[in-house]
């Protein structure tokens, strides 16, 4: 454990080490056999920890949060909080596995729920993919249809387990969960977006709080997150635009420098994010293909 740690160390930035607390008890990303994988360059963990670990524990921390705040149109307002690593304890999607958010920032007036990307794509939902039967949960549309493994009838499986997506969904998206659309609107890598876009609207409600959700990525042409951020992350025609905002971590630095006071920071960061967007890169484009 202690080399992992070595290696995790070495691949995030050093002012944000303060960030993590208990390096034990801190939910890191693992693989299939348990071992930690921040310490890779291509780590989505890492460089979220990179950029809010280091906004976490900077003295800027509400002077950026309150810029980040009126960037994607919610209220900014201080003093702020940041939790990396967020996993909600009142289960307000009916998840029996609550989605885990890379960071949420609270303040007074205002909750961003931020999704970090590097080299990656959105996730996918699971329910479509196929059992050792051979038969999926669902059919790829949101239809009525029964669960070939429940036998439970609705038009999205994960509603017919009780998850609460469909009763968000109105709130953000210009759909109607008594209609049928096929194929789901919300196929693909815009089931994550879908995601943390509602998980922000459950959030602003249960705590009286504006809120958005913000889709956080290294803008490079060779990552997949960045060339769908550069179109757009969820189809325009499902509603309002700001459903989940994609800003890039170089622009974050930006508006960090504009914002902040502790300019050699900001400029350590963003040299730092650079050697590691480039190393990522290169990997990319020898055809290193990873979901972190």
């Amino acid at each position: 454990m202690s080399m992992d740690f070595a290696a995790v160390r070495q691949n995030l930035f050093p002012a944000s080490h303060g960030a993590i607390g208990d390096w034990l008890e801190f939910h890191w990303h693992r693989d299939r056999t348990n071992r930690i994988q921040a310490h890779k360059v291509h780590s989505s963990q890492a460089i979220a920890i990179d950029v809010f670990g280091t906004l976490k524990v900077s003295i800027d921390r509400d002077l950026v949060l309150d810029a980040i705040a009126r960037r994607v149109g919610v209220a900014p307002g201080g003093p702020w909080s940041i939790t990396l690593e967020w996993t909600d304890p009142d289960r307000l999607l009916g998840e029996p596995r609550p989605t885990q958010v890379d960071a949420l920032a609270v303040g007074s007036n205002a909750a961003l729920v931020i999704e970090c990307k590097f080299t990656e794509p959105g996730g996918k939902c699971s329910q479509t993919a196929k059992s050792r039967s051979g038969e999926a949960q669902c059919n790829g549309s949101y239809t009525d249809q029964v669960n070939p493994h429940s036998g439970m009838r609705s038009r999205c499986t994960l509603a017919g387990k009780g998850i609460r997506y469909w009763e968000f969904i109105p709130e953000v998206f210009s759909l109607n969960p008594a209609g049928d659309y096929a194929p789901c609107p919300f196929a693909g890598e815009a089931y994550q977006w879908m995601r943390n876009a509602v998980l922000a609207a459950a959030i602003g409600k249960h705590r009286n709080l504006q809120a958005a959700a913000i889709a956080a990525f290294a803008d490079h042409p060779n990552f997949p997150t960045a060339r769908k951020a550069k179109r757009s992350l969820i189809d325009p025609s499902l509603g309002h635009p700001a459903a989940i905002t994609p800003i890039s971590y170089q622009e974050i630095i930006d508006i960090a420098r504009q914002a902040g006071l502790d300019q050699e920071l900001w400029t350590k960061l963003s040299a730092w994010l650079d050697e590691k967007i480039a190393r990522a890169s290169s990997r990319s484009t020898k055809g290193v293909v990873t979901i972190e």
